[in-house]
């Protein structure tokens, strides 16, 4: 066929003509696997090939667009106008039927789309149409095939895949193709840098472990230089409020009322701004919680939009701290240099763990409790990986050194708690009954400011008629009011408070009412929609509820009672443990702190039982409660993978024999078994229904193909020498498990105490079991560009990894006996789902793109299944 190519990439198989299209007086023909497209009759001049070529046919239209095959169905089609007045991106809507301009045909190599326009919402044609003048339109059609592979991610990107977070469209769906824009096509290079980057560095250590560690390190840089930034920012607007107040001194306390207000106002127009450009942006440790759940995932424009406000929350007055939003910023941190360097999924969720680290130990120049924050409340409920391993707990002390070392480079030495010297008394065990009573009542009330919290935030989300952006505004003036009326020390963070508590200079009455009061202030900015973390209430509060239960120490035992010191570092890390649920990060944090070891035996109990009271009372912590607001409760609800399985047990799931093969059976019989089974495994039974032998068809056979096999034998001499594993009915799933592993068998036999046979476990249906237990409540699949994308691994013991993945375009169309994952890289398909749907495992049935498989295997083949096919 005589033509000019417009387009053309190298043709993988022979072409394949699709029927022509005709538009006008031109015939537009496709030829497949290729994206050669040929017009015919041939333009003059010819036009040189493109990525993205315009042909504009300034002709008139007369007829509605047709094939060879017949009219196009009726329709809306969306058609762009040619020439500088509309923009490339917008369209407008012409009725199939009616006379039209021809304009042109886009070119797109990675769209596997074939229809010549988008059909949107079908319409029926009018019967005639009027008379309009004729003019020039442009009609922008997305024809093409499945391109080839890329062989290089700067290929992939030279084409312009779609990518949901850059806006561009899914031409697959649209038929059309939007041009990236400018600040786009920066991102994917900017992406592609970080990638070659990483790559190359990877290649030049040539040692994960020490790459991870390098990761690291930078992480904790990043993030002890960005909670420096963020301390910088929070001390000039600290600075930039009184300021205001000095230069209308006639206000007085009416601005002491308004500040807050203003900061409110100010926080929730960058609320509303950034959800108009950026969509909701979840924020602060919550969000962690969340990212760690989900693959660790965290945007770096949201640690900027929370950076800001907690500056503007504190500085205006909110009753909230920094060190939350630092905890949050640094694990963003974490997440962009991974993404950036391309790191797999699990390791970016150890890199997000990470920046947590290296956030509370810049926040508080103590880095052991930021790492054990982290693995005690980031990673309580992690599914991704085992975070007792090295490859995952060394990072974090990694990373958190190297913030702590970042943050004293920019500050100095400093520490949000300095205790006067030695503060415990002389009677420390007689005093350790009011330590106690300290526990409990700091047990008692940190539920209730969680519940306070969500409370007033409810109050706000049913004022309707109020807008978002003035909410923060409305509950800033009521901390304002609180302040003025009642304390100013319930103005912002509260350091104040917890230096005169640890100085001997808080009165227990004031205490009593600051200890209340500030659970109201926190709540009021927290649940209006203000920015910061709890973490400084919560030392506040602690230290308040400290001095009063000291106060009450004193009068009943008199002279010889600790310091009110000793009394208020007990009750901050009682209130902070009952608050995280976590009684180790305070135990750690306040050693860390004061240094005193004196006060260790009772701040372990406080913390311990402070944390027990806390958790009989609610169940969630304030992070966990907000994340069920959120919709986010799968995070939470996952469990534990181990946990799962060791509450079931193997006589759940074992089947009964169908038919069992004796010692003394026939090669005949031993050949019609392997025949029938689905398994190559066949286990043989003695005289008294006891497994004595085991038999491997596969072996079996291969013996048989090289004639080794005397057809006469028993099949107990054909057995192997192998020792059966055996399982009972008590056995944990967890530990059968274990026994696959170890055995390489696909089912074991099921005994009882006397080893007579019960029945069989499969490992298919073991598999089975903890997909739907497990994996189902994990909605984080990600799709890759290749053949299949992988989800996060689950490691099962003794290197069997469980994975599931999403079918992509290399095998879509195509079945498991084509793509023969077992015999090609050793991997077991064990699950088959469509469309939440679960499905036979059929291997004669085509899969479709968007399916989903969980394979097993050993993690490099489940890495070199991606590219089989």
């Amino acid at each position: 066929m005589d033509g000019v190519p417009v387009s053309v990439s190298d043709a993988v198989t022979e072409p394949v003509e699709l029927p022509p299209v005709s538009v006008g007086s031109k015939t537009v023909v496709v030829r497949e696997p290729s994206t050669e497209v040929v017009i015919e009759p041939p333009l003059e001049p010819p036009i040189e090939p493109s990525l993205e070529l315009d042909i504009a046919f300034e002709e008139e239209l007369r007829s509605p667009i047709t094939s060879s095959d017949g009219p196009a169905a009726s329709g809306t089609y969306e058609v762009g106008a040619l020439g500088s007045a509309e923009p490339r991106g917008r369209r407008k809507r012409h009725s199939a039927g009616v006379h039209q301009s021809l304009a042109g045909v886009a070119v797109r190599q990675d769209t596997g789309a074939h229809e010549i326009v988008s059909e949107t919402t079908p319409a029926p044609a009018p019967a005639a149409a009027p008379r309009r003048t004729p003019r020039k339109t442009r009609t922008y059609a997305s024809v093409g095939a499945p391109p080839r592979e890329p062989t290089s991610s700067l290929e992939a990107l030279s084409q312009g895949r779609p990518r949901s977070a850059t806006g561009m469209w899914d031409t697959s769906k649209t038929g059309f193709y939007k041009p990236l824009p400018a600040t786009a096509r920066i991102v994917h290079l900017w992406e592609e840098l970080g990638l070659r980057v990483g790559q190359r560095i990877a290649e030049a250590v040539n040692d994960d472990h020490v790459y991870l560690l390098m990761m690291a390190v930078l992480v904790g840089v990043a993030s002890g230089a960005t909670a420096g930034v963020l301390l910088l920012w929070i001390a000039w607007t600290v600075e930039a409020f009184p300021a205001v107040g000095k230069a209308f001194p006639s206000f007085g306390w009416i601005y002491l009322v308004l500040a807050p207000a203003l900061g409110g106002l100010m926080v929730g127009g960058l609320r509303t701004v950034a959800r108009r450009y950026f969509g909701d942006i979840p924020e602060g440790i919550p969000a962690v919680i969340e990212a760690v759940g989900q693959q660790g995932q965290l945007e770096g424009r949201s640690g900027a939009v929370l950076g800001i406000g907690t500056g503007l929350t504190i500085a205006s007055g909110g009753s909230v701290g920094h060190e939350g939003p630092t905890v949050a910023i640094g694990a963003t941190v974490g997440s962009v240099v991974a993404r950036f360097f391309g790191l797999r999924m699990r390791r970016q969720t150890t890199m997000v763990g990470a920046g947590c680290a290296a956030g509370l130990a810049s926040a508080f120049n103590a880095p052991l409790a930021g790492v054990i924050f982290t693995v005690e409340v980031v990673f309580k409920r992690s599914v991704g990986g085992n975070v007792g391993t090295m490859s995952v707990f060394t990072p974090l002390i990694v990373a958190a050194v190297a913030g702590t070392f970042t943050s004293y480079a920019i500050f100095g030495e400093r520490s949000e708690l300095i205790a006067p010297g030695e503060v415990a008394g002389d009677h420390l065990l007689v005093e350790m009954i009011f330590f106690l009573a300290l526990a409990v009542v700091a047990g008692l009330l940190s539920p209730l400011m969680s519940r306070v919290i969500l409370w007033i935030g409810d109050l706000f989300e049913r004022m309707k008629r109020l807008p978002q952006w003035v909410r923060p505004g409305l509950g800033g003036l009521g901390v304002g009011i609180l302040g003025v009326v009642l304390f100013t020390q319930l103005l912002g963070p509260g350091r104040g408070i917890v230096f005169d508590a640890l100085n001997s200079e808080l009165v227990w009455q004031v205490a009593l009412g600051l200890a209340l009061l500030k659970i109201l202030a926190t709540a009021l900015t927290i649940g209006s929609g203000g920015m910061g973390g709890v973490f400084m209430p919560s030392l506040v509060i602690g230290a308040c509820v400290g001095t009063v239960v000291h106060a009450l120490a004193a009068l009943v035992l008199g002279d010889g009672v600790s310091q009110p010191a000793a009394y208020a570092l007990v009750g901050m890390g009682a209130y902070l443990g009952a608050t995280l649920r976590a009684p180790l990060t305070p135990i750690v944090m306040i050693f860390e702190l004061t240094g005193d070891y004196g006060l260790i035996l009772p701040l372990m109990f406080a913390c311990i039982l402070s944390a027990f009271v806390a958790g009989r009372v609610e169940k969630d912590t304030l992070f966990d409660l907000t994340l069920r607001r959120r919709g986010s409760s799968r995070v939470l609800d996952t469990g534990d993978d181990i946990g799962v399985m060791q509450r079931g047990h193997v006589g759940d799931l074992m089947v009964p024999p169908d038919h069992m093969l004796r010692m003394s059976s026939s090669f005949e019989e031993l050949q019609r078994a392997a025949l029938v089974e689905d398994t190559p495994t066949l286990y043989l039974l003695d005289d008294h229904e006891r497994v004595a032998g085991v038999i491997d068809s596969r072996a079996l056979a291969a013996r048989v193909l090289r004639g080794e096999i005397d057809h006469e034998a028993s099949a107990g001499e054909l057995a192997t020498n192998e020792r059966p594993t055996l399982l009972v009915p008590d056995d944990t799933l967890a530990g059968a498990m274990l026994a696959f592993s170890r055995s390489g068998r696909d089912v074991l036999p099921v005994v009882d105490a006397d080893r007579q046979l019960l029945g069989l476990l499969e490992r298919t249906v073991l598999m089975t079991h903890y997909s739907e237990h497990v994996l189902e409540q994990r909605d984080a699949e990600l799709a890759l560009h290749s053949g299949a994308g992988l989800d996060h691994e689950v490691n099962l013991g003794m290197g069997v990894t469980l994975e599931r993945v999403v079918v992509g375009r290399n095998w879509a169309g195509r079945t498991l006996i084509e793509l023969d994952l077992r015999g090609q890289v050793n991997v077991q398909v064990l699950e088959w789902r469509r469309d939440d749907q679960l499905l036979a495992i059929d291997p004669k049935q085509p899969l479709r793109e968007g399916d989903v498989l969980a394979l097993a295997g050993n993690r490099d083949d489940l890495l070199a299944a991606r590219w089989v096919g």
